[in-house]
């Protein structure tokens, strides 16, 4: 979490330092991307001195960062923030208007507020700057208008970094704490912000400090309390949808029992015991509900009925669709096989961005197959993880691949995704992702919708359509777990499982702690119904390898009539 307030605050300064034309903005700037791409704790390497060697890092960027360990907010920040008004901060939250554009706006037309830029929208005045123009002035409006939704909600990695240090200070201080509500239900972005302690009435008081304490000033993090006892069925009920809740209230009420946000009690009002939350619905003679299935269209069913197991992040064997150095990652082929291994992971797919993607170093062909090489290297030495080579194929406007035959049969697993050209209309869009789906070189279709969580929405075409195709072929599509994409959605995932195609699970891993991203994605998979079966990386190597020639050989098979009716 520290890595994160640093950067935070060194982005703040720097767009600060932008419009007051101090020539400091570039030094903040780079400060920023230095520690935003800085593998290792931010902490230990400042006491160690690794840190003040850091190319960018120099003597007040080290005074910021030690005032942000602190707790303490930054002195420079203070005096920047004195001289520009506060409601810049939040226009700068428009995409698409950098501190250049703001700064404009903010002297030729005086806003300063995201109100006083939606005003200006309204009455035309942004076409009348240079750089701006009517279409510049609709994409502002349709901003604010996502902003304005979207200012409660979070994603689930900024969620669970403000929670995490909460439920602990809770542990620590007063008693046995759990993450409730909708982090827990394995929701994609998070409205509310809910823990549970276990804890006498006498300590509500302390608990309600401790958590003021903890959570950040801007956030309200809801508290919960639970009688000595009855934590783990009011964990239950706390992480239930309300007509999950009341069903199992109604089964309560039928064994004699009672159910509600106090727990579990008997007919005496005393807790029913229960040492996990599986355990409070054996108590009610239950099979048992995961977190992420305690929704209304659930059934509960009765104890000892088959339940196919949801997918879990020890299921995973592998993980794909990873990145490096060598194209816009940050960590070298052997660190990100290493951070794999230490994560219990059999193997790593390697997709660097291809050649068609230059904004990211996408590597031409003699580099991909460099990399190939290099990769066979590192696999003849041994280990307990094994690299395999790939690739992120941009699907291009027609949904061909772009490389040729020649090249993708050298690699183990291609993914294929759309990064340009997002125009499209809805059935252009359609037609190039069943393109892509039936290329025999696709074994994965990476993000399909391309959406950017509480920032860009996800691009409309005919998703039935798509995953027939996919199915149709035998490609796998992606749960990107980066959580600021979990594409597929819940929704789609289903979708998917219905018609047999399988889900590949994937970090898009660009930092070795970017691996870490799976456990986001295995709660969406959980909550899409999905068990092991239905994910491509819960095989082993050798079963995935033997999927991807078997997937190849079918697609090229199904390819042939349709270019013969042509």
């Amino acid at each position: 979490m520290s890595r994160r307030a640093v950067t935070d605050v060194l982005e703040r300064l720097a767009f600060a330092a932008e419009l007051l034309e101090d020539r400091r903005a570039r030094s903040w700037t780079a400060a920023a991307w230095a520690l935003r791409n800085l593998e290792g704790d931010l902490e230990e390497m400042r006491q160690s001195g690794a840190l003040a060697k850091l190319r960018g890092v120099g003597p007040a960027t080290l005074r910021v960062i030690d005032e942000v360990l602190a707790g303490e907010k930054p002195e420079a920040l203070t005096r920047a923030e004195a001289l520009l008004p506060s409601g810049l901060f939040a226009v700068r939250r428009v995409k698409g208007l950098g501190p250049k554009k703001v700064k404009t706006l903010w002297r030729e037309l005086g806003v300063s507020s995201l109100a006083e830029l939606e005003y200006a929208c309204k009455e035309n005045r942004l076409t009348t700057l240079p750089g701006f123009g009517a279409k510049t002035q609709e994409k502002v409006l349709a901003q604010i208008a996502a902003l304005e939704a979207s200012l409660h909600l979070l994603r689930r990695d900024v969620a669970a970094r403000i929670l995490a240090p909460v439920r602990g200070a809770l542990e620590a201080q007063v008693g046995p704490a759990r993450i409730v509500g909708e982090l827990a239900r394995g929701f994609e972005v998070i409205g509310a912000l809910e823990v549970l302690v276990e804890a006498e009435a006498s300590r509500q008081a302390l608990a309600e400090e401790v958590v003021e304490r903890a959570a950040p000033a801007e956030r309200e993090v809801r508290l919960h309390r639970a009688e000595p006892g009855a934590l783990m069925a009011c964990a239950v009920f706390h992480t239930s949808s309300a007509g999950h809740a009341s069903a199992l209230a109604a089964r309560a009420l039928e064994l004699g029992l009672t159910f509600d946000a106090t727990g579990l009690r008997d007919e005496t009002g005393a807790p029913v015991a229960a040492v996990d939350e599986a355990a409070v619905y054996r108590a009610l003679e239950l099979a048992p509900v995961a977190a992420e299935r305690r929704e209304d269209d659930t059934p509960l069913a009765r104890l000892g009925a088959a339940r196919t197991p949801l997918v879990t992040r020890a299921d995973l064997r592998g993980a794909l669709h990873n990145h490096t150095v060598a194209s816009d990652g940050s960590a070298t082929l052997e660190e990100m096989r290493d951070a794999a291994e230490a994560r219990g992971l059999a193997y790593l797919g390697i997709s660097e961005h291809s050649h068609t993607a230059f904004y990211a170093r996408g590597l031409e062909r003699e580099r991909l197959l460099a990399q190939v090489t290099a990769i066979d290297a590192l696999n003849a030495g041994g280990g307990a993880c094994r690299l395999l080579s790939g690739v992120e194929s941009d699907i291009l406007e027609r949904g061909e691949l772009d490389y040729d035959a020649e090249v993708l049969r050298e690699l183990d697993v291609v993914v294929a995704s759309v990064h340009k050209r997002f125009s499209h209309s809805p059935e252009e869009r359609t037609a190039r992702m069943v393109a892509a789906a039936r290329d025999p070189w696709t074994d994965v279709v990476g993000h399909p919708t391309g959406r950017l969580l509480l920032a860009r929405e996800a691009r409309p075409f005919d998703m039935e359509a798509f995953l027939d195709a996919c199915a149709e072929s035998g490609c796998a599509v992606e749960l990107n777990a980066n959580p600021h994409r979990l594409d597929l959605c819940v929704e789609h995932l289903r979708m998917a499982k219905d018609r047999g195609v399988l889900v590949s699970i994937s970090a898009d891993a660009h930092a070795t702690r970017e691996l870490d991203h799976l456990e986001h994605g295995v709660a969406i998979a959980r909550r899409a119904g999905l068990g092991a079966e239905d994910v491509l990386n819960a095989r082993s190597a050798a079963e995935l390898l033997a999927w991807v020639a078997s997937r190849r050989a079918r697609a090229r098979a199904a390819k042939e009539p349709r270019e013969a009716a042509k």
